[in-house]
């Protein structure tokens, strides 16, 4: 089977392995095949294949037929003699892929082509927005009659495909059910929502991580920080100075962070034996300055990108530049609270406990995170002394990976996650304030009993289906039997909708 576009590139130029969402073969009749993880496989007739088997119609094939795949463009440019794209460019300098394959030459590289003609033709979008995310605005580059489009600066570019299922996600009308929400409750609820759902939200970021709850001081310093999001100049909250004091304020004072890291980090558990099974290698140390810089230039740039998108484009690209040795994912999980507050998904003022969510549904999380790494630790070459310190062998043949990510799966997993969360989690925590508030009064009504003195019976009946159990009875022993009957089936009648007895 012959292999076409970036698949044939790859091979011919001995290129890293990157995972490729469309990869194109020729076969007898066109047709595609979607794996298990999702990428496509198209078959294309046989009139399809290039009259010749060079970089030249190959690169043609790839940007017009599979789009644009920064990392694999980066890894070939690297290796190919500069002179093919300068032939490819002046045998068709009016051509639409030609101009585009001189223009990401120069934008990845940052070295000029030798051109002995001038291009022309109309201009033409680096990126498809129809297939892709892309910037606020577009950068002319008359050199090539190309819309610069990208999101991101050389150093750091990720790249989110308008796939099908992205664009069913995004056009969800969230801030209407948000809206609807808020209607269907009374107010006085709201705020004693928020004070749960801020705590929850804590407390599962915490658990995502594995660590238990911390003390008091440092759990209300985070609750403080959700509690500002959207708040700041973004620009400014991307600066290693402002990250770093927040890493400062929600991690263990003893691993405070001075800035960024200055050691090759990972994610890795322990074995039994002692040894590490890592999960994720990050960027070497001296990456991570001008990738968070470019990270802020991306969050400049995307200020009209659906807030579900921007949010796990600057949330997801954080947590896998691995800024700080600790607390990345504390903070990732921040990151989405503010641009969701930056987009508008908070602007009834109620929280949103994603994390919650995502410890609700953790594979789905993990997955999410895996689609990344997976790949990566496939192409990895790493050892790992007796310290648990790692050294990175070929982080060269990496670079084009980090620098620019696929944040296709994180985005669709991020929109449908949030959704959820309105859907399930805050709707279930209202109906629940509002249910324990009618069966509060009906308690009352049955038995006057001190505000302590209730709670305590509305927490038993709770946790036993509505049904004080026989070891709690003696707790309330002042309450006859037929009080208690009816306490029960008010209670019972308040969370099932039914009336008291």
């Amino acid at each position: 089977m012959d292999l076409l576009g970036y698949r044939w590139l790859v091979e011919a130029y001995d290129l890293p392995n990157h995972p490729l969402p469309l990869a194109s073969v020729i076969g007898t009749r066109m047709k595609e095949r979607t794996g298990p993880d999702g990428s496509v496989e198209r078959t294309f007739p046989a009139h399809y294949k290039p009259k010749m088997d060079d970089l030249a119609h190959h690169l043609e094939f790839a940007l017009k037929h599979e789009g644009v795949h920064l990392a694999v463009l980066a890894d070939l440019f690297a290796t190919i003699d500069p002179e093919l794209i300068v032939s490819m460019v002046q045998a068709k300098p009016t051509g639409r892929y030609a101009r585009l394959a001189g223009f990401f030459y120069e934008w990845l590289t940052e070295k000029e082509l030798s051109l002995s003609v001038a291009v022309g033709g109309n201009y033409v979008d680096a990126l498809d927005p129809k297939k892709y995310i892309v910037a606020d605005e577009s950068k002319r580059v008359p050199r090539w009659r190309v819309r610069d489009n990208l999101l991101g600066h050389v150093s750091y570019c990720p790249l989110v495909r308008r796939s099908r299922a992205l664009e069913v996600a995004i056009s969800a009308p969230l801030e209407i059910e948000m809206e609807n929400l808020m209607r269907d409750f009374p107010p006085e609820l709201f705020s004693r929502a928020n004070d749960y759902l801020y705590l929850q939200e804590t407390r599962s970021t915490y658990d995502i991580e594995r660590e238990t709850m911390p003390q008091a001081s440092r759990r209300e310093r985070f609750v403080a920080l959700l509690r500002d999001a959207g708040a700041h100049n973004l620009w400014m909250l991307l600066q290693e100075q402002s990250l770093k004091e927040k890493q400062n304020l929600i991690v263990d004072p003893r691993y405070s962070a001075e800035g960024f890291r200055t050691d090759q980090s990972y994610v890795g558990q322990q074995l039994p034996n002692f040894t590490q099974r890592i999960h994720y290698v990050c960027p070497p140390p001296e990456w991570v300055p001008e990738m968070m810089e470019a990270l802020a230039s991306c969050a400049e740039a995307s200020h009209e990108v659906p807030p579900l998108v921007r949010a796990a484009i600057i949330a997801f690209s954080f947590v896998f530049i691995h800024p700080f040795e600790d607390g990345n994912g504390r903070l990732h999980r921040f990151l989405i609270h503010d641009i969701l507050h930056r987009g508008g998904l908070m602007k009834t003022g109620l929280m949103l406990p994603v994390s919650a969510t995502m410890l609700r549904r953790m594979g789905e999380y993990d997955k999410a995170l895996e689609d990344y790494s997976k790949s990566l630790l496939a192409m990895a070459d790493y050892e790992v002394d007796d310290a648990g310190r790692l050294t990175l062998l070929n982080a060269k043949q990496l670079r084009s990976y980090f620098r620019y990510p696929d944040l296709t799966t994180q985005s669709e997993y991020l929109a449908k996650t949030v959704a959820i969360t309105i859907r399930e989690d805050v709707s279930q925590e209202l109906r629940f304030l509002r249910n324990y508030d009618a069966a509060r009064a009906a308690v009352l009504e049955a038995v006057d009993l001190p505000d302590r003195r209730c709670d305590l019976l509305l927490q038993l009946l709770h946790q036993n289906q509505g049904k004080l159990s026989r070891s709690k009875r003696g707790q309330f022993s002042e309450i006859t039997d037929e009080e208690l009957e009816r306490i029960e089936g008010a209670f019972i009648g308040a969370f099932n909708g039914a009336p008291s007895v």
